[in-house]
């Protein structure tokens, strides 16, 4: 794979203009500086994509400097939910991790405006979006938190599943107590709907659908199937309301210690990795969907979206208004 096959805007274009390949990054490794592990954090699975693409990523850099860099990946929720893994990455306890746009935006209050639901019209979209002006600037705020924020994955697009009953209307989702990451939008999102949306870590949702807690939650069908939500809440369906990109962010206090040499490197591999995730993610989507399918389980597919756009105005109007600016320019771009 060459960088110019790569087809990358925003930060990649930025990030990887002006290399010049194997030489300049043997270079740029041979460098003075001292190693470093960089311990990562995510709450999938070994195989999951964003953890392969960090895998991928490690791999990069421990070739590129001889290991003097290396990626130290703690998958499955060992080192808590995506909450606390960010804030601990904020401290400089942990150099990095991967987490969805939905937790980052309490911090950098710009980033709600992906969480809006049924924001993005299509991946397309998205991509144009995320990899163009728009998500650069915001990548560049996350530094008033403490972080560096290193590029956008793909994480599909979330949808509702519950233990009680099938869900092809707004109706159905009436009393309904569902489980939502820990962000007011989401909160909100869900009581528009007529449901009633619980904010709860991800590494607490089985247990908290297991009791009565909560009734289900939503999330994208690889993190349905591989974190085997599909055994306690049986009915899936595609109602596709939120399409939340995945980002992977540095620790700012880590990152101020290393040489700009090792800052590139590093921005230089995260490209990479996150170009491969994107690649991985359409083939493991498709996987979990036949999976899912393998184990009985109903993916309700009919479904008019329309009831649903219009019950959630209200969100897109309370909370959109605070991103005119951000909304008009994404309306414009294309996909």
């Amino acid at each position: 794979m060459t960088l110019h096959s790569l087809n990358l805007t925003g930060a990649a274009a930025r990030f990887l203009g002006g290399i010049a390949g194997a030489t300049m990054i043997a270079g740029l490794a041979s460098a003075p500086a001292f190693g470093l592990e960089i311990k990562s954090s995510d709450v999938h699975p070994p195989d999951y994509p964003t953890v392969a693409a960090v895998d991928y990523m490690g791999e990069l850099l421990d070739k590129w400097t001889n290991g003097r860099l290396t990626v130290n990946i703690f998958h499955s929720m060992q080192l808590g939910g995506e909450k606390e893994a960010l804030e601990q990455v904020q401290l400089g306890a942990l150099e990095m991790t991967r987490v969805s746009v939905g937790v980052v935006g309490p911090i950098v209050a710009d980033f709600n405006a992906f969480n809006l639901p049924y924001f993005f019209r299509s991946r397309e979209h998205m991509f144009n979006v995320v990899d163009g002006e728009i998500g650069e600037e915001l990548l560049q705020k996350l530094a008033e938190g403490g972080l560096i924020g290193l590029g956008y994955m793909d994480a599909g697009s979330r949808s509702f599943y519950n233990t009680v009953h099938a869900v092809r209307t707004v109706e159905d989702l009436k009393g309904l107590k569902l489980r939502v990451m820990q962000n007011d939008i989401f909160v909100e999102m869900v009581n528009a709907l007529g449901g009633n949306g619980l904010p709860i870590a991800y590494n607490e949702l089985i247990p908290a659908m297991q009791t009565g807690v909560v009734d289900g939650a939503e999330n994208n069908p690889p993190s349905y199937e591989s974190g085997k939500h599909y055994e306690i809440a049986g009915f899936y369906s595609l109602t596709e309301h939120l399409m939340v990109p995945e980002i992977l962010v540095f620790s700012k206090t880590v990152w101020d210690t290393l040489t700009p040499v090792d800052q590139q490197l590093i921005r230089n591999a995260s490209v990479l990795a996150i170009q491969k995730e994107r690649e991985l993610w359409k083939a493991r989507e498709q996987k979990s969907l036949d999976a899912l399918a393998a184990a009985g389980i109903e993916v309700i597919t009919d479904i008019d979206k329309g009831p649903f756009i219009e019950a959630t105005a209200p969100v897109r109007e309370k909370y959109g208004s605070d991103f005119a600016d951000i909304l008009k320019r994404a309306e414009a771009v294309g996909g």
